[in-house]
């Protein structure tokens, strides 16, 4: 008899579950498509699908470019953050209150980097608000002669190919609008799949080595420029698991030590500062930032050799932005206070 009722209440617990899955409404978009000379505009509204013709700023011929050189120098101010992972609250507010926009969310970091380490993806419900904010930013820090830098990280790499694990019941109720493919979500047809397939992995700025998960021995051994790492990178956009292990470059750059998931810094306890010293002159570089492991606040390892920038963010509660200035690093708290590195 307790058994029934047991089974009885969780049935109609599960029941209930899904039926208030089912009336919570959700709100997406926009998603700009090329489509015959146009661009075609697709919003989810209240849970329903709406195709209009896009009546936006953004031009039909504009492309999006891969960056020919991925190393920089002199760069005066460098602001980096990791793993907003659909927080966008937290990274406008880090932003706004660090002076890298404005409070109408436009560019005021001059000719100042910015740089997201990846993993803007998954988890939270704004993702895609966080992506067109960037996508705007990205054009004006150009403008003002800046840079803003989207490094792919693991995260848009799963997503790129469908990998729908960590998405936001949001996202869930958004690709079932996309015959349930990511891929067709962010297609080459698509001007945010696009965008992002002109994105690097790993940058160099002024001897900083910037990508989301970590450099390893064995990423070296490749013996690949950052652009041409780079470009590899780029071919295996959307690309199964199973299309990776035909090509030994691919696979050795998405395995566990890849540049996108390699966490030795924070796990390995066998790996020594001489090691990471050796690393980093091979990559002719003096530190390595790096997001992916989650950490309380923004911590250094390895004698100020290795800075790791997940702060956690995907929580929801707040977040810290990594501050070069002046020629010291300094952590951006929300409230626009800066500390030094731990």
């Amino acid at each position: 008899m307790i058994r029934f009722v047991l089974t009885t209440l969780m049935l109609f617990s599960s029941l209930f579950a899904n039926r208030a899955l089912a009336q919570t409404l959700y709100n997406d978009g926009p998603y700009l498509f090329y489509k015959n000379n146009k661009i075609e505009q697709i919003d989810i509204l209240e849970n329903t699908k709406k195709v209009s013709e896009y009546s936006g700023t953004l031009a039909i011929s504009q492309t999006f470019s891969a960056n020919e050189i991925d190393s920089y120098h002199n760069v005066e101010n460098i602001a980096a953050i990791s793993d907003l992972h659909g927080q966008f609250d937290i990274f406008k507010t880090l932003l706004q209150n660090n002076s890298i926009i404005d409070q109408h969310l436009n560019w005021s970091y001059g000719k100042g980097h910015l740089v997201i380490t990846g993993d803007i993806f998954d988890r939270g419900d704004t993702v895609t608000e966080a992506l067109w904010l960037v996508f705007k930013l990205e054009q004006q820090a150009a403008a003002a002669g800046g840079k803003l830098h989207y490094l792919l990280g693991n995260h848009e790499y799963m997503v790129l190919r469908d990998d729908q694990r960590y998405l936001h019941p949001k996202y869930v109720h958004a690709v079932s609008h996309f015959n349930n493919d990511l891929r067709q979500q962010y297609s080459e047809q698509s001007v945010l799949g696009r965008w992002l397939r002109s994105k690097s992995t790993i940058i160099r700025i002024n001897g900083f080595v910037f990508l989301h998960g970590g450099i390893h021995q064995e990423f070296l051994d490749l013996n690949l420029s950052l652009e041409q790492a780079n470009n590899e990178f780029r071919k295996t956009i959307g690309l199964s698991k199973n299309a990776l292990k035909d090509n030994p470059i691919w696979l050795s750059l998405h395995s566990s030590n890849g540049p996108i998931w390699y966490r030795g810094y924070f796990r390995d306890e066998n790996l020594e500062e001489a090691h990471v010293s050796s690393i980093l002159k091979q990559l002719n570089a003096t530190k390595v930032i790096v997001g992916h492991t989650s950490m309380p606040t923004i911590e250094t390892r390895f004698k100020n050799k290795v800075i790791a920038i997940d702060s956690s963010i995907k929580r929801g509660e707040e977040g810290e932005l990594l501050l070069w200035h002046n020629a010291t690093f300094t952590r951006g708290m929300m409230s626009g206070e800066q500390k030094p590195l731990q």
